[in-house]
C-alpha cells in the first residue's frame, strides 16, 4: 500500500542519481570540435531565492564538479570523457555539511552515454556538447547514473546554434549556450527554475550550514533541547531564537508527518521544516522542531505511535515552550505539515490557549478516502500498468498490511477536530497535491467556520505538491527527479507574514 503523507525518506533516493556534464564549440552543418569551456558557476534560483550552486572545472577529456544544494548536500564528482562527449568512468564524494564526506564511489559508464544528474544542473550542457557532435536536429542521447546501472534518454532539440531544449523525466529544460556550446542560462518554466552562469562565484556567497545548527549569517541562535514526556520517553530538537530580541516572544512547534521524521522533515537537500523555522525565526519568532519519539536522538518506539501519541508529544512540547522564561504562553502557535496539519487541530481542540495554527496539506477527508485517493492517484498515472489492470492494482495496494499508525489514521475523522477550532487558521495546500484529496483544505476551514471560528484563511498554490516543492508532476516518484528542493518561496512569504501579523511580532516582513 502506498502510505499517506510518507515524505520524509523519499528524498534518500535523491543522491542516487548524481551526475555531470561538459561541453564545446557549434558547427554549422559538421561536427563541432571539441573545446572545452572555461570554468565557471551555475547558480539554482527558484522564484529569485538561491537553492544551489554548481563549481564546473573541465579540461578535453575529464570535467570536475562540486554541487551544493540548500547549504547542506554536497555532491563532488569527477568524470572522465571521449573525445566525443561521452562519458568513460567517475568518481563522486557525497557529504552534509558538518559531517564527514561518504567513501567514493566509482563507476564505469560503459559506452554511448553522457552522465546525467538532475541534482547537477551542468548535466544539460553536457548534453548539448553530446548532442553538438551528434549534429541533428532531434537527438535522443543515453544518460548513464554514477549510482547504479540504470540509464535514461535524454532527448536534445536544436533551434538555432545557440537555442535547445533538453527533456529528461518530465521536465523541459529551456536552454541559451554561446556559439561554442557552452551554456548561458537554462530555465524550467513550470518549476519557477532559473540557471544562470556566472564567470566566478565565491564560496563564501553560499556558505555551509549544518542541518541542526545556526546559519551562517548570524540571524538567530540555535541550540539542542531535550524535553522529558510524562510517558517517560525523551523528545530531542532543535530551538531557534531570533537575536537581538527583547521581551517575551512568540513561538510555534513544527509539527512533522506520518512516516518516522527526525526534527527537518527530510534530509539533505530537501528539509521543508529546517526552511519552515529559517523563515519564521526570521521574523522574530521563537520555534521548536523536535525528532519523533523513537527517531534520531529521541528516545522511545515509533512503531506502535499513533496519531494521538505524537499529538500527545505535541502539547508536551507546548508545555515545555510555555515554561520558558523568555516566551510569552499567550503566543504559541501549532504548525503542521502532512498528518502534522491534522494533528494541529487536534491539539489545538483540546487547548483553548493556543494563539493559532497553520496547516500544509493536512487531510480534510476519512483516512479511508485519502487511502483510496493517494493509490488511486499513483496508479492511474503510472504507464507501465495496463489500463484493464488499473482497478485490480489500486484494490490489491488498499489491501496490502497497514501499520499501527496508519490502521489508526483510517479511523480519524478530521473534521470533528477542526470544528473544535477557535483560533485564527491558515490552511494551505498545493495545487498538484497529489497525496491529500485537493477539497480537504475547504473541508477543513467550512468546519471551523461551522462552530463560529471566523478568522479562517484558505490559500492554494498552483504548481506546488504534497512536497512544499515547486512540482507541476505531483507524484512523490517524480519527487527525487526535481532540479531544486528549497520550500516554495511564495509559500514561506505567505505563512511567514500570517503568523507574523497574527502572533504580533516585531520582526513581521
Amino acid at each position: 500500500m502506498i502510505r499517506p503523507w510518507i515524505c520524509a525518506a523519499i528524498v534518500a533516493c535523491v543522491i542516487g542519481k548524481a551526475a555531470y556534464c561538459s561541453p564545446q564549440s557549434v558547427g554549422s552543418g559538421q561536427a563541432a570540435k571539441n573545446t572545452p569551456c572555461a570554468r565557471g558557476v551555475f547558480l539554482i534560483l527558484e522564484s529569485g531565492k538561491l537553492a544551489g550552486v554548481d563549481w564546473v572545472e573541465r579540461e578535453e577529456a575529464r570535467v570536475h564538479t562540486r554541487t551544493v544544494l540548500t547549504q547542506s548536500r554536497v555532491i563532488d564528482a569527477t568524470i572522465e570523457l571521449r573525445p566525443d562527449q561521452t562519458a568513460v568512468r567517475s568518481s563522486v564524494v557525497l557529504s552534509i555539511a558538518g559531517a564527514e564526506s561518504e567513501k567514493p564511489k566509482t563507476r564505469e559508464l560503459g559506452e554511448g552515454a553522457i552522465y546525467w544528474s538532475d541534482m547537477i544542473v551542468s548535466s544539460v550542457e553536457q548534453a548539448v556538447a553530446r548532442a553538438r557532435v551528434l549534429n541533428q536536429a532531434s537527438m535522443k542521447i543515453p544518460g548513464a547514473s554514477l549510482y547504479s546501472d540504470s540509464r535514461g534518454d535524454v532527448l536534445v532539440e536544436r533551434l538555432d546554434a545557440t537555442d535547445w531544449v533538453v527533456s529528461y523525466h518530465n521536465k523541459r529544460y529551456e536552454v541559451l549556450t554561446n556559439e561554442q556550446g557552452c551554456m548561458q542560462a537554462a530555465t524550467l518554466p513550470e518549476f519557477g527554475v532559473v540557471i544562470e552562469r556566472r564567470a566566478e562565484f565565491d564560496a563564501r556567497q553560499y556558505p555551509l550550514w549544518a542541518p541542526y545548527v545556526a546559519p551562517p549569517d548570524g540571524a538567530y541562535r540555535a541550540e539542542e533541547v531535550s524535553i522529558r514526556a510524562p510517558q517517560g520517553h525523551t523528545l530531542v530538537g532543535t530551538l531557534t531564537t531570533p537575536e537581538r530580541a527583547t521581551g517575551k516572544l512568540p513561538a510555534a512547534v513544527l509539527i512533522t508527518g506520518l512516516s518516522p521524521s527526525e526534527r527537518n522533515g527530510g534530509t539533505p537537500p530537501w528539509m521543508p521544516l529546517r526552511d519552515l523555522a529559517d523563515a519564521l525565526t526570521r521574523a522574530g519568532i521563537v520555534v521548536l522542531r523536535v525528532d519523533d519519539r523513537g527517531v534520531g536522538k529521541s528516545t522511545g518506539d515509533h512503531a506502535p505511535s499513533t496519531t494521538y501519541d505524537e499529538a500527545d508529544d505535541v502539547q508536551t512540547e507546548v508545555s515545555w515552550l510555555r515554561s520558558r522564561e523568555a516566551i510569552d504562553p499567550k503566543r504559541v502557535a501549532l504548525v503542521g505539515y502532512s498528518e502534522g496539519g491534522l494533528i494541529a487541530p487536534m491539539v489545538a481542540a483540546k487547548d483553548p490557549s493556543i494563539a493559532a495554527i497553520l496547516t500544509f496539506a493536512g487531510p480534510g477527508t476519512s483516512g479511508a478516502d485519502l487511502a483510496h485517493y493517494q493509490i488511486s492517484q499513483a496508479v492511474m498515472r503510472d504507464a507501465s500498468i495496463p489500463a484493464a489492470e488499473k482497478e485490480k492494482e489500486i484494490a490489491k495496494q488498499l489491501a496490502e498490511d497497514m501499520t499501527p499508525r496508519e490502521r489508526v489514521v483510517l479511523t480519524i475523522d478530521p473534521l470533528e477536530f477542526a470544528r473544535r477550532v477557535h483560533c485564527p487558521a491558515l490552511i494551505v495546500q498545493g495545487g498538484m497535491d497529489l497525496h491529500v484529496p485537493m477539497r480537504s483544505a475547504e473541508r477543513i476551514a467550512a468546519a471551523m467556520r461551522s462552530n463560529g471560528n471566523s478568522d479562517v484563511t484558505v490559500r492554494i498554490f498552483p504548481g506546488v505538491s504534497h512536497s512544499m516543492l515547486p512540482d507541476p508532476i505531483g507524484l512523490s516518484s517524480g519527487w527525487v527527479l526535481l532540479p531544486a528542493f528549497l520550500t516554495s518561496p511564495p509559500v514561506l512569504d505567505v505563512l511567514v507574514r500570517w503568523a507574523a501579523e497574527k502572533l504580533g511580532t516585531a520582526g513581521l516582513p
